[in-house]
This record gives structure tokens, sequence and C-alpha cells, in this order.
């Protein structure tokens, strides 16, 4: 059995989801296998070229085998010019033969979307068409984001049909879940569309690493690197005002990232007086010995990087808007959401049928 897992929108939380069933139904006994048709973060793993969501995946869920096997067409430069070029690709049937060893190795096949149900058409990988050429049921998971939300469910329930087994929204803030369970799951329901569950926001998995940050700025670490460098920060803020002002705002934000001019010592200072983990300097301007001393004794790494603080408060703003499940405390934290807020056991009935 195969059960695709769509949304229609990008970093809605698939590869969350796809691994949260894989361990939840593996506990259970049940064979899993996973396929990413189509991957679009090339890494290159082993001299091989590999998706990076569905490389960590396929370790993740102990699948073995190649690991290009768990996804089968990774987009770079070169495939996009080649299709420009009508090139013959052959890429259905790279898809077709891992789908098809995967599927003789499981009794349930996940199958990874990409961002949405249009997405791979250029290449001749539409998403309909290969859920209904693979015969695949599927599993709609979307943030939560009120009318748009239900303008996207309904027209994917119209395309979908009857393959759509059910809904799952993501990021369901604490303010809207009653709203979700009063209002929007009667109104689906009475449409024929099952919701399996709501996942609510969690500060942890929209959190990113010290050491992820520094790594995505191109920072370099002056302190704290070995020992926080693991340490997760969930908001950030610009210490860009007076220090009494700075002080009532860091006061009121915990385990945050502060972005500041590395002259501005004072709000350095501030900072390190509250839940602060992480200082990101700008201007390529070291810390004095001070605040290096502070920093050492209050266990928080400092990064400096040579933009100005807009610049880097930009480069932290799009990383934050696609953060990645990694680290273990994430992971653990993300199983146990889906665990408690989505209908699991319901889902593996509904795939199991004949």
């Amino acid at each position: 059995m195969k059960l695709y897992i769509a949304s229609t929108t990008s970093f809605a939380g698939k590869t969350l989801l796809a691994l949260a069933l894989g361990k939840i139904w593996g506990e259970k006994g049940v064979r899993i296998g996973y396929v990413k048709p189509l991957g679009k973060i090339p890494v290159t793993e082993g001299g091989m070229l590999v998706d990076e969501d569905a490389s960590f995946l396929a370790r993740e869920l102990s699948l073995g085998g190649p690991p290009e096997a768990a996804c089968p067409v990774v987009i770079t430069q070169d495939l996009v010019m080649a299709a420009y070029r009508g090139e013959d690709l052959k890429l259905r049937g790279r898809i077709s033969a891992a789908v098809h060893d995967a599927e003789a190795r499981s009794e349930v096949l996940l199958l990874g979307g990409t961002a949405n149900l249009r997405d791979g058409a250029f290449l001749g990988l539409s998403p309909l068409e290969l859920i209904v050429n693979y015969d695949c049921r599927v599993v709609l998971l979307d943030r939560f984001e009120g009318e748009k939300s239900m303008d996207q469910v309904l027209w994917a329930a119209g395309a979908l049909g009857p393959r759509l087994l059910g809904v799952v929204f993501n990021r369901v803030a604490a303010a809207q879940a009653p709203f979700v369970r009063g209002t929007v799951v009667p109104f689906l329901a009475a449409r024929g569309i099952r919701v399996l569950g709501a996942v609510p926001s969690d500060p942890l998995l929209d959190s990113v690493s010290v050491g992820a940050l520094a790594a995505s700025l191109s920072a370099s670490v002056v302190a704290g690197g070995e020992a926080a460098g693991g340490a997760m920060i969930e908001r950030f803020c610009v210490g860009a005002m007076d220090v009494e002002h700075a002080l009532r705002v860091f006061r009121g934000i915990p385990r945050k990232a502060v972005v500041t001019g590395g002259h501005r010592t004072d709000i350095q200072l501030a900072a390190l007086e509250t839940d602060t983990v992480c200082l990101v300097l700008t201007g390529g301007v070291s810390p004095n010995e001070i605040i290096l001393a502070r920093a050492r004794e209050r266990g928080v790494a400092i990064l400096t990087v040579p933009e100005d603080t807009m610049a880097a408060v930009e480069r932290f703003e799009r990383l934050l808007g696609r953060i990645r499940i990694r680290e273990p405390e994430k992971i653990r934290r993300g199983v146990d959401l889906v665990r408690r807020a989505v209908s699991t056991d319901v889902l593996l009935e509904l795939c199991t049928k004949p």
C-alpha cells in the first residue's frame, strides 16, 4: 500500500509527518518504506547526489539501501537546462524502479510529496499523475491559515477525489485550536473531508541550533561554539534601541538570539543579563574581553558576521522560514506531537483497507 504525503504549500511539515508515521507505525511492527520521487535539496553523500531531506529520513527510519534509493530524481541546474532543451530525461523509469523496489520491501510505502500538487509538472512529473499512476492514497498536510486553508483543502479534495484519506493541519496556534475543532472540522466533514488531526505550533520545532545558525550565516564563532553549538534558539530580536528599552524587551523573550552591532557593548551586556542563547554581532566587530568573559560565564555563544545588522536579520528571517528537523531534541518533540495530535491508528486503518 502506498500513502502519498501531499501539501499545497512549501515547508508544510511533510518530512516531519513522514518521519513520525514511520516511527509510530514501525513501533507497531509495520514494515515502512519511504521514497521521495522528486527532491530539491541536492547534497553529495559518499560521492552520490542525494536529496538532503530524503537521505535524513532514510537514516532515521533505518531503511538501508543505497543513499540515492530514497530519492531517485534530484533537481539540479543541469537537469533543469536539459528539460528546457527538450531532452528525454527518462525520469519516470528511475522513479518507477525506486517505488517498486521499496514497495516490495514494505507493508506501507510512504511517498514524500513536492511543495504542492503542481510542482514537478515542468519535468513531466506532475504529482497528480504520479498519485494515479502508482495508485496512491493521499494524506494532505498544510499549515492552518484560516480561509486560505479552506480554499486549498477544497481544491485539493476536488483534484484528488476518493484517493484523499484525510487532512492534517500543522502549526495550529493555541488561540486557533478551538476554532479548528468547533468550526473547521464540521465544515469539512459536511463536505466529505475527514480531518485527521491538528498539530499545535511548538517553539522548539521552529527553533534553530546555534551551530546551524552559524553555518547559515557563514559566521565566525568567537565564543561558546563547542559548548553551545547544539543549543536551540526559539526567537530572535534586534538590539538597535536604547539600553533601558532593550532590557525590557529582552526580559520578555526567552531562549533568544540577539542581533546587534559589534560596537553596541551596552546592548550586548543587557542581552547577557537575560535568557539569551546567542549573540550575533554585526559589522565584523569582535566583542571586547568583558563581553567575552560574561558570555563564557553564562554559556552564551557569540557569532560575528561582516554584514550590517539589517542584512544579517534578513538572512536570519529566511533561515527561520525554512527550519528543518535534524536535532534529536526536535525529532523527539515532533514525533510526540504527531502521536498526540494525529489519529495515526485511523490513518493506518484507512491505508490498509482493501
